[in-house]
């Protein structure tokens, strides 16, 4: 990420990409009736993307790991490295209450190849690319962005902040690349559209692993573009 626009709204996300969720939504749970890229329904089984969110938050750790960690070995042969990207993806996740394909995809979008000492040209760092003057939250218990772990720590934490503080994913996902005004880098109006069909796809490998949804309901699930990507 070039450059990182971090919110500080009042505390607690009770569901990512929505402001409120409505009453007939648990708290906790994810609801994205709202969102502008939900796919059309393409047979009677068909699934929303509300619908997928909410399999995916109750699969257990345990379920999403493997098909998680499947995902990101295209990105590096270092299995050990992988694992443990994994598994802070899936802590921070529900510690902070943001979807693992969500988180995944974002950090990949920013580091194709899961580098940890990565450093861009603005001086972002890491994983998922956090900017310095981020470092040492408290949630995080240290301000070593290189470390793997507090990399994702800190990255999670600032999306979270600004799936809050914003009506959409996308302009959440806008301010994490600091696009908000559309003259940071060339292009990064697309961004919000690569993550979310990154997404799209990371929770589709999920689902077909874990099985808790019909096949063809998830073959269903095909991102489409963002009004103006």
């Amino acid at each position: 990420m070039h450059a990182i626009v971090a919110t500080t709204a009042a505390a607690g996300l009770a569901g990512v990409m929505m402001v409120s969720a409505p009453a007939s939504v648990p708290k906790g749970q994810v609801d994205l009736d709202v969102v502008s890229w939900a796919p059309e329904l393409v047979s009677p089984l068909a699934v929303t993307v509300s619908d997928s969110l909410r399999a995916e938050a109750e699969l257990t750790a345990s379920q999403v790991r493997r098909p998680l960690e499947q995902y990101l070995a295209r990105y590096s042969a270092d299995r050990v490295l992988v694992r443990r990207i994994s598994r802070a993806v899936l802590r921070e996740s529900r510690r902070q209450q943001v979807p693992p394909s969500l988180i995944a995809a974002v950090l990949v979008t920013e580091n194709t190849t899961l580098t940890p000492a990565a450093e861009s040209s603005v001086g972002a760092q890491g994983l998922m690319q956090v900017m310095p003057m981020h470092a040492g939250a408290r949630l995080c218990n240290s301000a070593d962005l290189v470390d793997v772990d507090s990399n994702i720590c800190h990255g999670t934490l600032i999306l979270a902040r600004n799936l809050r503080a914003t009506r959409t994913p996308a302009a959440a996902l806008l301010r994490y690349n600091g696009c908000v005004r559309g003259t940071n880098t060339p292009d990064c109006y697309r961004y919000p559209a690569k993550v979310l069909a990154r997404a799209s796809q990371v929770r589709r490998e999920i689902l077909q692993a874990s099985q808790v949804l019909p096949l063809p309901a998830i073959d269903s699930l095909r991102p489409v573009a963002l009004a103006g990507s």
